[in-house]
């Protein structure tokens, strides 16, 4: 099972520890990888970094948003509230994921809720340092585009089967989905990392915990 970074409380070795984590997390992006190192450099050196401990908010569906985040460790819960309180859980982010991207580059409110599952790393970058990378880095937007053109694909297919599919599918389907980012190898298959409760994997396709 993934093992939880436990972070220095001293300033400076937590910030040394961090930023290598978050540098590395960077090189390996399969957005920001492609950007040349001194980019790379730059959106470190002018990013924020943010521990967040579990329940910890990042940003609420309807609030303005400034920076995009960059999931360095930990998981982030994406997912709508309705007023009535029913909550639907979109997606569980992995380390690598990006949060807000859409707000940033729309510069429109934030479409989902999001807050930390465990404790997590987050590195945030300014709109700023976003659009200037963007202009200088033709391989980022392209990246930017694919991504953006993927959760499109995912969002629509993910309507057609809550609209169409029945509750024993749709389950199947989420496990399915967290099984790619989180499944670690056993021999009688996969076993899921991600701790969920009952409810929080009910948020996931829908319906109620007793359903």
């Amino acid at each position: 099972m993934r093992k939880s970074v436990s972070y220095p409380t001293d300033p400076e070795t937590a910030s040394a520890g961090q930023r290598a984590l978050a540098g590395a997390a960077l090189e390996r992006s399969a957005w920001f990888g492609v950007c040349r190192p001194a980019t790379r450099e730059s959106l470190l050196a002018r990013g924020h970094l943010r521990v967040m401990q579990r329940g910890e908010v990042l940003s609420r569906q309807g609030e303005h948003v400034d920076h995009l985040c960059l999931l360095i460790d930990g998981s982030l819960a994406v997912s709508t509230t309705t007023s009535g309180g029913k909550r639907h859980v979109v997606r569980y982010l992995e380390p690598g994921q990006l949060m807000n991207l859409v707000p940033v580059l729309h510069e429109q409110p934030a479409i989902h809720d999001a807050a930390s599952h465990a404790t997590s790393l987050v590195l945030l970058m300014h709109r700023t340092q976003i659009q200037e990378a963007l202009e200088t880095e033709p391989a980022l937007a392209k990246a930017l585009m694919r991504l953006l053109c993927l959760r499109a694909r995912q969002t629509y297919n993910g309507l057609s089967d809550s609209a169409l599919l029945p509750l024993a599918q749709r389950c199947a389907i989420a496990l399915l989905q967290l099984a790619e980012p989180y499944g670690l190898p056993r021999e009688e298959g996969l076993a899921i990392s991600l701790k969920l409760s009952q409810d929080e994997f009910a948020d996931m396709v829908g319906c109620s915990r007793p359903m």
